[in-house]
């Protein structure tokens, strides 16, 4: 039986007490004490959010420097900046490059099950469905309109600033309002320290580490890459002890001064193990280095619903276009079929594939009716069993979101896009 089909009579059914996990930020300021403030974590509610900020902090598992190429293991956050700040509107921070564009090597999924809102709500930053990693922003008001970048996106909430406490809390929200009336770069975050002030927080705690516990062992990590090289013909063929459903993140140098990446190579469950093609790139060079890091990813559940014989349900808004409602109907092969709805009827075709762990990307390509060719991605949302994290199994929403575009008007993304799975008989 998979672990995220453990029994439900197998988890505890007493009520659970308030979240009681602390993590205290110490700030600096051209090497003077700045202030401090304290985030007490949802951790009932986003558990995901909450363990992958904790394990960060705590420098509990390997993780990617992007920066370097390099897997570390050594607490995440301790000398970073808050790379981004809006006076009176929000604080941003977690970001090894200090340009908010990076991550610990990995993502998870978004988790919406905590109300959030409220003053100087913690919310995961994000690169759209499902891509949190390691950075993070404080927003002051109550909800995340007053901020124009954030209209219309989601955000997984995962705790909140706690009002002025005696040390270690010190100032608390008056700290993260003086950064927001600063200008980025220039705060140090001097260190996380994470507090637990309950035995059942403790039992968390040990639970980030269980390979074998029914929720968070879907959290990934990094871990060192081991390299080999091989000869196919006239190619030279570079290899790595990568695992089914893991990534590998990887650059490369022609003198370890200057490096390139990373280039992602992913290893999909289900798929042959392969190895990657130097010859393009370094067939003429006297020598060539390589470094990086492979991602473990126990759990892709973009590969869990099979499309042959199976019918997917697509709705959204072509600015274009106005609602249109497809519904697909895949033959044996599962890359073809026929399809009904807005544009009527007729036969389609998906040329490529392509999956990472959260997500199916491919294009729904028509060979007959009058239906647009749609790039299209499937986005596997996470959901609960019964709505509450605590008591419940972690499980693949349906519908999920969807995103994409019309191949020829790729400037106007689709709007409210959703998707539903029908299994086949």
């Amino acid at each position: 039986m998979p672990r995220f089909a453990l029994p439900l009579l197998l988890l505890p059914l007493a009520p659970c007490a308030p979240a009681q996990i602390l993590a205290d930020f110490e700030i600096s300021l051209q090497d003077k004490e700045f202030g401090r403030f304290t985030v007490q974590f949802d951790h009932y509610n986003s558990p995901h959010a909450a363990a992958n900020f904790i394990r960060l902090a705590e420098g509990l598992v390997p993780w990617l420097d992007g920066a370097e190429g390099k897997v570390r293991k050594e607490p995440f956050y301790d000398g970073l900046t808050f790379h981004s700040v809006t006076a009176g509107v929000e604080i941003a921070g977690g970001s090894r490059s200090g340009q908010g564009d990076d991550n610990p090597g990995w993502t998870i999924r978004d988790d919406f099950t905590s109300p959030g809102g409220g003053t100087y709500t913690m919310f995961m930053e994000n690169d759209g469905p499902n891509s949190n990693g390691s950075r993070f922003f404080i927003n002051l008001p109550a909800t995340t309109n007053a901020n124009p970048r954030r209209a219309g996106g989601r955000y997984t909430a995962v705790g909140r600033v706690l009002q002025a406490t005696n040390p270690p809390g010190g100032n608390g929200r008056l700290t993260v309002a003086a950064i927001a009336n600063s200008v980025p770069g220039f705060h140090l975050v001097d260190s996380v320290r994470i507090r637990y002030l309950t035995p059942d927080d403790l039992t968390f705690r040990r639970n980030l580490l269980d390979p074998d516990h029914f929720s968070l062992f879907l959290l990934p990590s990094a871990r060192e890459p081991r390299f080999s090289f091989r000869r196919e013909g006239e190619a030279t063929l570079l290899d790595w002890n990568g695992t089914p459903g893991s990534s590998l993140l990887l650059w490369s140098s022609p003198d370890l001064r200057s490096w390139l990446g990373p280039f992602t190579l992913v290893n999909t469950p289900g798929e042959a193990p392969f190895g990657y093609d130097l010859t393009p790139s370094f067939a003429r060079a006297p020598r060539a280095f390589f470094r990086g890091g492979i991602i473990e990813y126990p759990h892709w559940p973009s590969t869990e619903r099979i499309f042959a014989n199976s019918a997917i349900l697509l709705n959204f808004r072509d600015p274009n276009r106005g609602i249109v409602n497809i519904t697909c109907f895949f033959d044996g092969s599962g890359y073809s079929g026929t399809y009904q709805g807005t544009f009527g009827s007729g036969e389609f075709v998906i040329p490529q594939v392509l999956s990472t762990p959260y997500a199916r990307e491919f294009q729904l390509s028509p060979t007959t009716g009058n239906q647009p060719t749609y790039h299209l991605t499937l986005h596997y949302d996470l959901a609960w069993s019964n709505g509450s994290p605590p008591f419940s199994i972690p499980v693949l929403a349906n519908p999920s979101r969807l995103s994409g575009s019309d191949l020829f008007n790729s400037a106007n993304p689709l709007e409210g896009g959703a998707w539903s799975y029908v299994p086949g008989p």
